[in-house]
């Protein structure tokens, strides 16, 4: 996901379903276009194929962490910067 743009967050859950926060919308849009279908390789050598595709915008009820300090419905930091979404299903 890296060779699409800056990324801040990733996080893969037990069910293989994952997200990436990018920097920039267009490091997203780039990840929508060219990584979806794409073999995925992760850092413990496992590999499967990549599903991408947007998040709706008014469904951020992803939270990073289980203290819930990032706001349930806010796709912004606490700083006010926006961060880009591009969720993934690996198959």
């Amino acid at each position: 996901m890296r060779e699409a743009g800056d990324v801040c967050y990733a996080d893969v859950q037990k069910d293989g379903m994952g997200m990436v926060e990018y920097l920039r919308k267009e490091d997203m849009e780039y990840a929508l276009r060219k990584l979806d279908d794409t073999k995925f390789r992760s850092h413990e050598g496992e590999t499967s194929y990549i599903r991408v595709y947007p998040e709706r915008s008014t469904s951020y009820g992803y939270s990073r962490s289980r203290s819930g300090s990032r706001g349930r419905d806010s796709p912004y930091q606490s700083r006010g910067s926006p961060h880009y979404f591009s969720p993934f299903r690996p198959y």
